[in-house]
Parts: structure tokens; sequence; C-alpha cells
């Protein structure tokens, strides 16, 4: 330590967020930002602490400002981090899966919150690199850590995993997202696993019995109890009588020898697989029924997926942006069919990345899918969507039906000339930033 008193009682930690700095806390340099965007936080907020690297010079920091300097602030800030861990002893719930994790993870911290304090992950920072931020929020008070782990890589759910141990764990299902930076499904399938490997002796672990994929999953190690979730198959937690409503979705549920009503504020099956396991994890921590459910129809899902918005002229926009992969766009334009009912469907498609090898085959897959459900119009953006089109072509879709455009400005143009009362469906990968075509068409 360079200065400053180390009595000091710190109530939180910061991590190269320059940005939300707050007086009351100790921050801590990253390189990954720069150190006049950074210094002038520090000189504006002046937080209590400040952790610099040695080879960094630290005299333009406030004097008022207690400085410590290491090696390495990210190294520093795992330790903080860990010791943090150490002073608390929340129950642990990981879940990962291809898709509906984080629509998962929302609605299991919606049951749960109602009962317990809690710390969960913020958005898609569900890696081994954030996770330190989340520990070292923890205080002896929270009594659940809900974390959505996320990979991009092998071992990094496994590494996640040695740190936190969780005892209830979940696997929404097994696809193709990020099956072009891991190379192969059967590598997806491997990074899934490691949830299942990393879980602790006797924890309660969630699968889904009606996702094939799935079923490549081992449990022959695991030491504890596997319980199942579904729709179509013999399963655990087994939704039955699933139907769209104006607001929703509505399902049963048979529990404890009885049926339940369960509603929830989203369309889409998909959204009901999601759920299920919402409902497992809060049954197996005892949560009342009543609870759930009521937690359940108060869930606010997360932006960019399944956010109706009011568009010009009445029509309605389904914002389905934050991401893509084949087998949630397919879901997704099942609810733009369900929704549309006698109005017009208008699916607008873009590129989905991180395919590898399988890029080809998914946007045929998609187009295929399109030409079954026939919406009134398909527009694809992108130089992968173009796919989409072709094959929904060759597969009997109208093809004066199909628009294919380079830019989203080119699409925006079309979309506007479309009728007043168009229900429009946007879905593709992160980086084409749809969420600015919907702003583009939305209401004012």
């Amino acid at each position: 330590m360079i200065r400053g008193d180390r009595s000091l009682w710190l109530k939180t930690a910061n991590f190269g967020k320059p940005k939300y700095l707050r007086s009351d806390q100790i921050y801590f340099y990253t390189k990954k930002k720069s150190w006049n965007q950074q210094l002038d936080a520090i000189r504006r907020v002046r937080p209590k602490a400040l952790v610099l690297p040695r080879s960094l010079s630290h005299h333009q920091i406030p004097p008022s400002v207690g400085l410590v300097t290491v090696e390495d602030t990210f190294a520093a800030f795992w330790r903080l981090a860990l010791w943090n861990w150490k002073q608390c002893s929340p129950r642990v719930i990981g879940i990962t899966g291809s898709a509906g994790k984080s629509t998962t993870t929302e609605m299991t911290a919606s049951i749960l919150k109602r009962k317990w304090s809690m710390i969960k992950t913020q958005g898609n920072l569900n890696t081994y690199s954030f996770l330190p931020s989340y520990l070292v929020r923890l205080s002896p008070g929270h009594r659940i850590l809900l974390l959505e782990m996320g990979m991009k890589s092998l071992n990094n759910i496994a590494r996640q995993c040695r740190v936190v141990r969780p005892e209830i764990g979940a696997v929404t299902n097994v696809g193709e997202a990020h099956v072009g930076s891991l190379g192969s499904l059967d590598r997806v399938v491997r990074a899934k696993q490691e949830l299942i490997d990393g879980m602790r002796p006797g924890g309660i672990l969630f699968l889904n019995a009606d996702d094939p994929r799935s079923r490549k999953l081992s449990t022959h190690r695991f030491r504890g109890i596997v319980r199942t979730f579904g729709i179509r198959n013999p399963a655990d937690v087994r939704a039955h009588s699933v139907r769209y409503t104006a607001r929703g979705m509505e399902f049963r549920v048979r529990l404890d020898k009885m049926d339940y009503v369960f509603r929830i504020p989203v369309f889409g099956v998909h959204n009901v697989y999601n759920a299920l396991v919402a409902i497992g994890i809060a049954r197996a921590l005892h949560v009342p029924i009543r609870d759930i459910q009521e937690g359940l129809a108060r869930f606010q899902p997360p932006k960019m997926r399944l956010q109706f918005v009011a568009g010009r002229g009445g029509r309605t926009l389904i914002n389905d942006a934050w991401n893509a992969n084949p087998t949630a766009m397919m879901e997704g334009l099942k609810v733009l069919k369900h929704v549309a009912g006698g109005r017009p469907a208008v699916a607008v498609l873009g590129d989905m990345l991180e395919l590898g090898g399988l890029s080809r085959w998914a946007h045929q897959q998609v187009g295929r899918f399109v030409a079954k459900i026939t919406p009134d119009w398909l527009v694809t953006v992108g130089k992968d969507a173009r796919e989409i089109g072709r094959t929904a072509v060759s597969h009997g879709m109208n093809p004066s039906r199909v628009r294919h455009f380079s830019s989203r400005e080119g699409a925006a143009r079309f979309l506007q000339q479309l009728p007043r009362n168009a229900v429009i469906y946007f879905k593709a990968s992160r980086k084409l930033h749809f969420e600015k075509l919907v702003r583009q068409l939305r209401a004012p």
C-alpha cells in the first residue's frame, strides 16, 4: 500500500468501469479502457482507494485517494473476490444452455427474489472473466448466487464451477450457438458437460427430456439427483395443456399429485420450457407453488427477447434481435405466426454468425421452415441470410414475397411501405444490430 488507511471500510469494488465509479468504492485499473478516461473519473469522484499496476505513474492521483500498487490488477481483483466469497455461504445455482439461459435465469430470479436476497448475472456478462464481479458483491445476507454460465471456448464453464461448485444446475438445451468458435456440435456438448461435472456432490441437475442433443450429456459420474423437464416426453416437471393467451402463455404442470396452472407474460412454447426449469429449481428449494405462480406471472423479460414494440402506423414490431441461432430463430417465427393471426406476418431475418462450417446448413434449415409457415413477407439482410430466402423459394415460397437487402437502411425503406397493420418480427446475430432497425420503425 503506497498511501491510505489500512483499516478503511470499503463498501464495494469496481473493476474497470469508470462510468459507474462511486466514492465508497475501491477502483481497480483496467488496461481495456484508456487511462485518461479512468483518471478523469477518479479525479471527479475520488473513490476511497485505487489499485494500479506498479508500472503506471500515480502522481496525478488526488492525495485523498488511498493507493495500492500491484503487478496485475485483474489478479488482485480475483484475490479480493475469492476472499469475499469465502466469507459468504450462498446456495449456488448454475444455468447454461445454447438458447434460453438468460430468460431462464431471469424467470428463476423473479421467483426466488420474493423469498431471498440474491446476487445474479447481469445482462450477458456470463463468462469466467465476469465471475469475480459477482463474488465481490456478495455479503453474508445474500442467500442465493444465481449464475448464467456462458462460454465461447471449452473449459470456461469448468473454471467457473471450480470456484463456485453449483448446488443446483440446469442445461436448457444443446444447440448450434457458438459452434463456430468451438468447432463442432460434439464440442458444444462437451462445453455443457462441464457444468454437470463441476457440480458439488448431492446436487440437483435439470435436463431437457425433449432435446435430442441433451441426451448426449453424461450423468454417469454425477453424484446427485437428476431431474428432467419437458412437454412431449415423460419428465419430472412436465407441462401440458399449453396454449397462447392474449398476453403470453398458459400451461399446466402436475406437482405433488395435483395440477397447477402457470402463466408467463411472454409468447412461445420455448419460453414454457424456460419456465419449467425455473419451476423445477424453485421446487428444489421448497418454494411454495403460489409464490412460483406469482413470480412467473410478474416476470419481466430481458430486452430484445421477443419484446413487443408499437410501430409506426399501427404496426406491431417484435424485437427478438439480441442474438440468433437456427433453433431460436425458428421458435421466434412460430411466435410471429401465432401472434399475427389474420394480420400480415413479416419475417425480417439477418445473418446468423458464429456457426462455422454449419452456417450454410443452418440458414437453409431456417429457409425450409419459413416456407413451411408461409409468412406474408420474408425480408433478409446480410450476406449469409440470403441463403434463407433462396431456400424458402426453392421449397415453395412465392418469390415475389421475398426481398433481400445488404443493409438495414434498405430493409427499413421497404418495411415502411408494408401494410399498417402488419406484425413484423426481427431476428439476427448481435453484430447486425437489428435493434437499430426496430428503432427506425417504432412509433414516435
